[in-house]
């Protein structure tokens, strides 16, 4: 519903003695979350590639066994992969919102359930990424083990088992920081726009009942 119609629409009911709602204020009030969610995306954006870049430099940083390059560069192009392919649908994404206007509210509820939306992908794109996160860190383990002249065989079922346990927990941790994260980063912002369309919803419910009273009183007028 395009508001100035709807103001026309309006006044051109004979009814001045009905209340005229503020959305056009609430609209406005809208762009302020709209504003930081696009920043935070555009930080977001340059963090991610510069952290793919320095993943590439990973093994010359923090040396493991020539070996095990061949493995790690191969997760490694399997995150870049990945990583591409996200990070193309968040730039059109962002693009997109760009040229969105919170004139009305149907481009605003547009906006929100398109954030909603990118924010499930973003989680997607973070629990792919854990198998990558698990190769690495299992390549540093072994890592350790070379380096002690031993190998995965040699070890003890406890610790086998504690490994184990300790995948488990990084796997948590990993999940349950993604989650985090988008609330933190995101979170605020967006249920800011979901509290616009709130209260715009209920202030064109009242608009559509005040018109139909209006109406009522117009219709018993005219019998009369």
């Amino acid at each position: 519903m395009n508001l100035d119609k709807l103001k026309s629409a309006w006044n051109n009911e004979n009814t001045d003695d009905v209340h005229i709602p503020s959305q056009i204020k609430q609209l406005r009030q809208a762009k302020h979350p709209l504003d930081k969610l696009k920043q935070n995306m555009n930080k977001e954006w340059y963090i991610q590639i510069v952290t793919i870049l320095f993943l590439g430099f990973f093994p010359q940083l923090f040396p493991i066994h020539p070996s095990l390059h061949v493995i790690y560069y191969a997760s490694y192009t399997l995150l870049v992969v990945i990583s591409a392919y996200y990070l193309n649908l968040f730039r059109l994404f962002y693009n997109r919102i760009n040229h969105y206007t919170a004139d009305t509210k149907d481009s605003l509820t547009e906006i929100y359930y398109d954030f909603k939306l990118n924010i499930e992908r973003y989680h997607a794109f973070g629990f792919l990424l854990l198998p990558t996160a698990l190769i690495v860190i299992t390549l540093y383990a072994y890592n350790t083990l070379l380096e002690k002249g031993k190998d995965f065989s040699s070890l003890s079922s406890e610790f086998r088992l504690t490994l184990i346990v300790l995948t488990l927990v990084v796997s948590l941790s990993f999940i349950l920081s993604i989650l985090a994260w988008t609330r933190y980063y995101y979170g605020p912002y967006v249920n800011q726009l979901k509290k616009v369309l709130d209260e715009l919803k209920a202030e064109e419910l009242k608009l559509e009942q005040e018109i139909k009273n209006g109406l009522k009183e117009e219709d018993l007028k005219t019998g009369e």
